[in-house]
């Protein structure tokens, strides 16, 4: 059961990523309480939730804010993660245990009846269990934690690049050549299947966001 800051942090994010609410436009606590049915505590708590995601901002004197999408530094991060990750693939097909290769396999199968189910939500939960299982077992902790400090912005670029009509169709097929290498232990391919991935995912993320930036 999700808790109440949780349902109250979905419900924000939802008509974020619906475009009801611009970026820049600001969310006060008032309006969200309104919004949500919810209290002031829930709400704070789930604005929490979001600035950690990346959704939201909060600055001194003006208060939480949705938070922009900056197309250079988007691309900036799509263009790390593509290397990072596909080392953790590497290092995942000679360290993986048997248990996390089947952890691996099974996020596969979780992404893929999201998909089925139009579910979106179930969608970036499974993408985000996908990359938890590959990242650790890794083993390398500077890999890691590099990308687990780009958490948020991550988040919030997945979240963006999901809306790009039959994305998640093709991205399944693309993690699924991810999987495919690292069952067969190629390292080169699953490096590469990484790499074509983000490249991708960049391409429709960029111009989902030129889009939005560019939207009165």
């Amino acid at each position: 059961m999700k808790s109440k800051r949780s349902a109250v942090a979905l419900a924000i994010r939802k008509q974020i990523l619906s475009g009801q609410w611009r970026a820049g436009s600001r969310l006060p606590e008032r309006m969200l309480c309104e919004f949500t049915g919810a209290g002031r505590q829930s709400v704070r708590e789930a604005l929490q939730i979001l600035l950690r995601d990346g959704y939201v901002t909060n600055e001194p004197n003006r208060g939480f804010r949705v938070a922009s999408l900056d197309a250079a530094e988007a691309a900036d991060i799509y263009q790390v993660r593509s290397v990072l990750e596909g080392l953790a693939a590497q290092n995942f097909i000679n360290l993986a245990s048997e248990a996390e290769r089947a952890a691996l396999e099974a996020a596969l199968g979780t992404l893929e009846n999201a998909i089925n189910r139009e579910d979106i939500e179930a969608q970036l939960q499974a993408v985000e269990l996908f990359y938890d299982v590959l990242l650790s077992a890794c083993y390398n902790k500077i890999l890691k934690s590099t990308l687990e400090n780009l958490h948020g912005k991550i988040s919030r670029l997945r979240a963006v690049s999901i809306l790009g009509p039959g994305r998640m169709r093709q991205a399944i097929k693309e993690m699924r050549r991810i999987g495919d290498a690292i069952k067969d232990s190629n390292e080169q391919e699953a490096f590469q299947a990484c790499v074509d991935h983000m490249r991708n995912t960049s391409a429709v993320a960029m111009r989902i966001i030129g889009t939005l930036n560019h939207t009165d």
